[in-house]
């Protein structure tokens, strides 16, 4: 993955060989964008016991819409708003494979 940067040149998303994943698209800094190919989701991470008010009530809005919840170990990778054909298990190890790379500053 290679990094994007800001003008303050901090990491706020990555570009991989067919597509992009981005941290924040919203003005309140609440959730990201993944595209890949011609497939879009957006996603946010989520954890019940260490977040703030804003991020819950994202959450009670979004699973009340079709959503995809990847739980590990109460850590949940939330993606909705979803289009295109691509699976949602996709979309799972791409930002998985962003977290684990320590580019994702959503975390």
């Amino acid at each position: 993955m290679e990094m994007l940067l800001n003008e303050y040149d901090m990491v706020v998303g990555a570009r991989f060989e067919k597509g992009t994943i981005q941290d924040y698209i919203d003005d309140k800094n609440s959730f990201g964008l993944i595209r890949i190919e011609n497939s879009t989701a957006n996603w946010f991470l989520y954890n019940d016991l260490d977040c703030d008010e804003q991020s819950k009530e994202l959450y009670e809005s979004v699973i009340k819409k079709n959503h995809f919840i990847h739980d590990e170990y109460g850590e949940k990778i939330v993606l909705f708003n979803k289009t295109g054909k691509i699976p949602y298990e996709e979309f799972i190890k791409i930002i998985n494979q962003y977290i684990d790379d320590g580019l994702g500053q959503i975390i």
